[in-house]
């Protein structure tokens, strides 16, 4: 007897066979393949939860409380940068699995994005640029951008991390890495 691929079965699931095959696969599913009907179901209750969980939507109160304690932590618009980008506070995309070890973040200037360094004007890499992790006003380590204005560091995790990128001796922006929290190793990533 042949068996349908789980890829198939999780597209008959979510009604997403064409019609001639999805008529095949029940009349295999009704000739008593147990290990396919198994199959089947699982995929089944899986797209029932993730139904249940995209119709999920927190109270308006929860959402005020959760941005009120980052408000309090938000870089200010004078400092001359925004954080645009924390992958630590955004959703994972529905149908995403697995995680991100490093944290990730894009900030952006007048003049540049930065996370990967991009210049606005253009949206081009800007390469060289020298980078330095400070806990305070200690400097931890220091790297320069790559040919596609990306760094990386790896760190023990402080509450007063801080990243400079240096666009010229003397002309520094330094960006605040608000809420980073220690693990168990003590190990965190940034790029």
């Amino acid at each position: 007897m042949k068996h349908f691929s789980e890829a198939s079965w999780a597209d008959f699931a979510r009604n997403l066979v064409a019609p001639d095959m999805k008529m095949t696969m029940q009349q295999h599913i009704d000739k008593g393949c147990t290990k396919c009907a198994n199959v089947l179901n699982t995929w089944q209750i899986v797209h029932s939860i993730a139904r249940k969980e995209s119709a999920f939507t927190p109270s308006s109160d929860a959402v005020r409380v959760v941005k009120s304690q980052f408000a309090a932590v938000a870089p200010e618009e004078s400092l001359g940068f925004r954080l645009l980008f924390d992958s630590s506070l955004a959703p994972v995309p529905a149908g995403m699995r697995g995680s991100v070890a490093a944290r990730q973040f894009l900030y952006e200037t007048d003049e540049y994005y930065m996370g990967q360094v991009l210049n606005r004007t253009g949206k081009r890499a800007a390469p060289g640029l020298a980078v330095l992790l400070q806990d305070g006003k200690r400097p931890i380590a220091e790297t320069s951008t790559n040919q596609f204005g990306e760094f990386q560091f790896e760190f023990n995790a402080t509450n007063s991390l801080s990243i400079s990128v240096k666009r010229d001796k003397s002309d520094a922006i330094v960006l605040p890495l608000y809420g980073i929290q220690v693990t168990p190793t003590g190990r965190k990533g940034l790029d």
